[in-house]
């Protein structure tokens, strides 16, 4: 399963922290580093979530501070509590895809496969940000349609996930494991092999690999012939 705030998200968790401890005032500075005040957040990821609210309180007509507010809370497992914070940033910018994302990331852990699919649809289609997003973005879509039994669709949308992120090793291993699941054995070995060949030691689809390989000798030596096939296609058109 994919981490509940993929990397976008996480990146721009990190980012508010460190701003606020550049712009705090003393007090708030005081507690995100650790004081001894009753109820100071200790943890990472508390540090995140108060970080967070801060800046909300900073400026509550922010809707990315809004979304980063909604992100925390997600990996914080307060679920309702992102959700809100989502919709309030989706209502301050509509045609922000960052809101959509994370609101769809919050409905799919709440078990609202639907309506995560609708709103992680929409954030692909809105324009404004880079590859690396929108390759998040179709990466939860496609786990939502796995978790909502359209496995066939979801193998189509970690396709769109890799044409913005062609080199992401945990992308084409979650496609590789898919395929598996689809029965699709040489597929799946295709996969695996071009996620060790961006990421050589990645473990997850060496193991998977190799695992593949003895299961079904005969999906290997499939895969051979089609590599042989294509680099005899490529010498001939040179």
């Amino acid at each position: 399963m994919l981490e509940k705030a993929v990397p976008y998200l996480k990146v721009a968790i990190v980012l508010l922290v460190v701003a606020l401890l550049v712009l705090a005032a003393g007090l708030v500075r005081y507690v995100l580093l650790g004081g001894s005040g009753a109820g100071a957040p200790r943890s990472e990821l508390e540090r995140a979530v108060f970080a967070a609210e801060e800046a909300v309180r900073a400026n509550p007509q922010d809707a990315g501070a809004r979304v980063k507010l909604a992100a925390a809370y997600l990996e914080q497992n307060s679920v309702s509590s992102a959700i809100e914070q989502a919709e309030f940033a989706i209502r301050l910018a509509p045609k922000d895809p960052s809101g959509y994302y994370v609101l769809g990331l919050a409905q799919s852990e709440s078990g609202d496969l639907k309506a995560a699919a609708g709103n992680l649809t929409k954030s692909a289609r809105l324009k404004g940000q880079l590859g690396d997003f929108y390759a998040d973005v179709y990466a939860a879509l496609a786990t939502v349609q796995e978790k909502d039994g359209d496995l066939k669709g979801a193998i189509k949308t970690m396709g769109k996930a890799l044409d913005q992120a062609p080199e992401n090793a945990v992308y084409l291993t979650t496609r590789g494991r898919m395929h598996e699941d689809a029965r699709e054995w040489v597929w799946a070995l295709d996969d695996y092999l071009s996620a060790l060949q961006y990421v050589p030691d990645y473990e997850p689809a060496g193991d998977a690999y190799n695992r593949l390989a003895r299961e079904h000798p005969e999906a290997l030596e499939k895969l051979k012939e089609m590599e042989k096939a294509s680099q005899k296609a490529q010498t001939k058109s040179k």
